[in-house]
């Protein structure tokens, strides 16, 4: 007998229009989209709540958080990711990238490498016995200033949850840094000298010298050759974005700028921002706002960033804010970042695609989680 499910009396966001009616999913697909009332005795009434697609969110750094809450103090894996997946399925995320770090210019990798080796066994074991709410994939974060990059991505890079990687350069003075005042006080804030942070600004413009144009070329030709889905990150100058465009990289993560977010879609790639930025009002790091280049059609997609809520509630405030359409505003959540890393199953609630779905209440303009269904069954 066919598992089903009947969500009615929503206002169902589809990839074009919000339809009032109900959803039918049948052994974890949609079935069936059927417009106005239903009868079915046995169907749930979502009583016109909005009903969306589960959420893509294909940047997290937060598992990471829950592994190492406190400088210092390293929580059991599974705890962590635990907890993490709660958070994340809480949020209306139905499919998560966990983002990782592979090389760290920190302290040559140990530490992370450490946390990527414990996180993936954690995760595989955990989806391999039903634990988890959401479905966990694996971003790589690549630094590329780092010594040891090439062979931790090489340790790590077939393994079969890894979807996405993206190419790193923190080196102070450019990028995500491009104004050193503001490095400085993010870096002051871990209590070094003025000293202490010049020998750090030092060692790191030595190790991008060394390292990053060699790192950067052997990760993306790696990358390709596994057919994994490629981001920069952080491009802020024209120079920044051909770069990534002669490697034939597809996505361009946080650009800092509007020239470079301009440039990387008159060259077909992809641009996404952290939600953060949106929900606060703009970057912490003073770099351009989200919502301008949204408001310009610069944006493609959002990604939680380090909070998991802010997807949801960003997608409610591109609706208010810029007058943007629901759909259009839900698409930046879902049905984009699926369709940027390859997961060409879910992402739009339309007859054959999974059953991930999300029933939103709008309250006082604020986005309130109501139920969390992955596959058809509930989550949240």
């Amino acid at each position: 007998m066919a598992d089903e499910l009947i969500l009615a009396n929503a206002k169902i966001v589809t990839r074009d229009a919000v339809v009032p009616g109900s959803v039918r999913v049948v052994d974890g697909n949609i079935a069936a989209i059927d417009n106005g009332l239903t009868g079915v005795p046995n169907a749930i009434d979502v009583e016109g709540d909005y009903l969306l697609p589960g959420l893509v969110d294909i940047h997290t750094d937060t598992l990471e958080k829950h592994m190492e809450p406190r400088p210092g103090v390293h929580w059991p894996t599974m705890g962590a990711l635990l907890t993490h997946d709660r958070q994340v399925a809480a949020a209306g995320i139905t499919t998560v990238f966990d983002s990782l770090c592979v090389g760290d210019f920190n302290d040559g990798t140990a530490g992370r490498r450490d946390a990527l080796a414990l996180s993936l066994e954690a995760t595989m074991r955990a989806q391999n016995e039903g634990l988890l709410r959401a479905e966990h994939l694996l971003h790589l974060r690549c630094e590329v200033t780092s010594e040891a990059v090439v062979p931790s991505f090489a340790d790590f890079a077939d393994h079969p949850l890894v979807r996405l990687v993206s190419v790193m350069d923190h080196t102070p003075g450019q990028r995500q840094w491009s104004d050193l005042d503001s490095w400085r006080r993010f870096t002051r804030s871990y209590d070094l000298s003025d000293a202490e942070m010049d020998a750090i600004l030092e060692k790191r413009l030595q190790a991008q010298e060394a390292y990053s144009q060699s790192s950067r070329s052997e990760i993306v030709r790696m990358t390709k050759d596994r057919g994994l889905a490629l981001a920069s990150h952080d491009d802020a100058t024209a120079d920044h974005v051909m770069e990534a465009v002669e490697h034939g990289i597809t996505i361009s993560e946080f650009p800092t700028t509007a020239e470079a977010a301009r440039l990387a879609h008159r060259h077909d790639m992809w641009v996404v921002m952290g939600a953060p930025n949106v929900v606060m009002g703009g970057s912490h790091s003073g770099n351009v706002s989200a919502s301008a280049l949204a408001e310009v059609g610069l944006l493609d997609g959002l990604a939680s960033d380090y909070v998991a809520m802010s997807m949801i509630h960003a997608c409610f405030l591109f609706r208010e804010t810029l007058d943007m359409s629901m759909p259009q505003a839900v698409a930046t959540v879902t049905a984009n970042p699926a369709e940027m890393v390859g997961l060409t199953d879910r992402g739009e609630i339309a007859p054959g695609k999974r059953a991930d779905l999300v029933r939103v209440k709008d309250y006082h303009h604020m986005p309130v989680i109501a139920g969390v269904w992955r596959q058809g069954r509930s989550i949240a």
